[in-house]
């Protein structure tokens, strides 16, 4: 905190002592809350924080109100921002419309002295949202890693593996599944095409896994290895997420539905 003196230590080396003007230290259990304990909360928007990543959000059936919003918002955040010397990275500050049907864009806005152009896709959290919310582009992408990260434990998966397969199951769970399943809740409602794009993906492990040849049906992979369709596990997680909601402390989540 401003006027206290730091160093850092590494074994037997010290740093220069430095006293910085304003600031916690990083990693400290309070530095987070203490940031942003009189954040304000503009009417007709809401605000988003998790850690250090903050996410104004405003609706209307009008574009230019929702810019006037945002713009009210942003002012009355700078003028906070400045009381507490808290520095905006102005490169991450992304700007998006969700609408089923594209409107033309309002006017960007002024962020620093600095135009925020509107995008078709921002990411939020590792999570691409685009602007019709089909989440194409963030499954593509983590279906891309997650083959990525197949190929590179493939070894440990194939019939030559001393692996037990309940332990290349457990692999693929930790490992590959994991990645999939990020943030499902929020994209669960994507098209049949993605889902099958998924499934493509998860036979393919599950064929190497279980030493299947190429032609089994998807049924008796999930059958003998015991393992859900990725379909169906999916909207699992995602009920089981809404169900709980009702009774999470975040006001935000707490207040979430499942709309059919």
């Amino acid at each position: 905190m401003e006027g206290r003196t730091y160093t850092v230590h590494i074994n037997d080396a010290c740093s220069t002592p430095i006293s910085p003007p304003a600031g916690l230290p990083q990693g400290t259990v309070l530095s987070t809350t203490l940031y942003i304990a009189d954040i304000p909360y503009p009417p007709d928007t809401q605000i988003t924080l998790y850690a250090d990543d903050i996410a104004i959000l405003s609706q209307s059936w009008r574009p230019e109100t929702i810019t006037h919003r945002l713009n009210s918002t942003i002012s009355q955040l700078l003028r906070y921002f400045n009381k507490w010397k808290l520095r905006v990275n102005i490169s991450k500050t992304e700007l998006i419309l969700f609408a089923k049907r594209r409107p033309p864009n309002p006017q960007p806005l002024q962020f620093h002295n600095v135009t925020i152009l509107w995008s078709n896709t921002v990411k939020y959290l590792s999570l691409l949202l685009d602007s019709k919310l089909l989440f194409a582009k963030h499954l593509l992408t983590i279906l891309h890693k997650a083959m990525g990260t197949f190929l590179k434990i493939f070894p440990l998966l194939s019939r030559d593996s001393p692996l037990t397969i309940p332990n290349k199951i457990l692999l693929y769970k930790l490992l590959l599944r994991s990645m999939i399943k990020y943030a499902a809740p929020v994209w669960s409602s994507t098209s049949l095409t993605n889902y099958r794009q998924l499934q493509v993906y998860q036979s393919t492990c599950l064929r190497v896994i279980g030493d299947f040849p190429r032609r089994t049906p998807i049924s008796n992979l999930h059958a003998y290895l015991q393992i859900m369709p990725i379909r169906q596990f999916i909207y699992h997680l995602t009920d089981k997420f809404f169900v709980s909601c009702p009774m999470h402390p975040n006001p935000l989540i707490r207040n979430t539905e499942l709309h059919p």
